[in-house]
Order: C-alpha cells, then sequence, then structure tokens
C-alpha cells in the first residue's frame, strides 16, 4: 500500500485558512454596516461582503466533508482517512469508480479532482505530494470503459491547446 498526504503548508491551509478571511471579512461587513447610517450607499459592500463569507464558507464545509488527507492506495482499494469533520475511514474499490471529474479532466489542472462511486464522492487537490503517482495508480485500475471516456476527454480538451499553440 502507498500512502499519499498533503505537505503541512497545503494541508494547514485546506483546514484553516477561511478563519482569517471570514474575520478579515466580517470586520469589512460590520465597517460597511456602520457606513449605512452615513450612507445608503454601503449597502452594497454590505450584499458584497455578505456574499463572500456565504462562498467562501460553502468551499470550505464541503471540502471539510469530502477531502481526505491521507489515502492509502494499492492496485484494487483505497482507503481514504482524515477529514477535517469526521474520523471516518472511506474503502473505495477502484473498479467501482464510477466518475472521475474535475482537475485535468476539466481542462483546470489547478481545480480538485472528484471521484464518485456508489453515490458518494471525495475530491483530491492537486497539491497532495506526488498526486501524478496517485492518479496514475487509479487510472490505470478503474474500468476500462471509463478510463477510454477520460482519455477522450483529455484529447478534446487538448485539441483547442495545440491550436492555439500552432497560432503563436
Amino acid at each position: 500500500m502507498k500512502i499519499f498526504k498533503y505537505s503541512l503548508i497545503p494541508k494547514f491551509v485546506y483546514r484553516y485558512a477561511n478563519i482569517p478571511a471570514t474575520i478579515i471579512i466580517v470586520l469589512y461587513l460590520i465597517i460597511s454596516f456602520i457606513g449605512i447610517a452615513n450612507d445608503w450607499k454601503f449597502v452594497f459592500p454590505l450584499a458584497i461582503n455578505l456574499i463572500l463569507i456565504y462562498v467562501l464558507n460553502r468551499f470550505y464545509f464541503k471540502m471539510y466533508k469530502n477531502f481526505p488527507f491521507k489515502i492509502e492506495i494499492d492496485n484494487e482499494k483505497m482507503f481514504c482517512s482524515n477529514f477535517m469533520i469526521n474520523d471516518r475511514t472511506v474503502k473505495i474499490n477502484l473498479i467501482d469508480i464510477e466518475e472521475i471529474k474535475g482537475g485535468i479532466f476539466s481542462g483546470r489542472a489547478y481545480m480538485p479532482l472528484y471521484i464518485m462511486w456508489n453515490g458518494n464522492q471525495i475530491g483530491i487537490s492537486p497539491h497532495m505530494k506526488h498526486y501524478n503517482k496517485f492518479l496514475t495508480i487509479v487510472l490505470t485500475n478503474i474500468k476500462k470503459e471509463l478510463y477510454n471516456e477520460l482519455l477522450d476527454e483529455v484529447k478534446t480538451l487538448a485539441g483547442p491547446l495545440k491550436k492555439e499553440k500552432k497560432k503563436k
């Protein structure tokens, strides 16, 4: 079994960066609220700050629920543990994976990769140590049909990139 984890800085950012960001936005929210007494135009920054708090924390709570910080994998199964919200361990048979989306399969390599199986989902960030090795193990052990489908998606996404490079 190979073990994949996040290094210290990405792990810290993924777990706790929303706390200082939310505090800063709340301070701006308070200033906007106080500013409404002077001018009604402060309603707009107030609304923007509320939306920012909602979007930021919604992203982080989704990540807390779906992102394991420790993954043990071999050629048949994967064990995901060290979730932020609870101490659960999720077992995934690689052959049961129904869909892989996001990340390089969406054309944005910096975005999280989502693995779906039996109605469940986990997310993997590309900032994980040895992310490419992990992805290789997963892709070599999933169903052949899914592998071919993902390969076609990457080829489709690579087509426009090749045309843009030729123009330059």
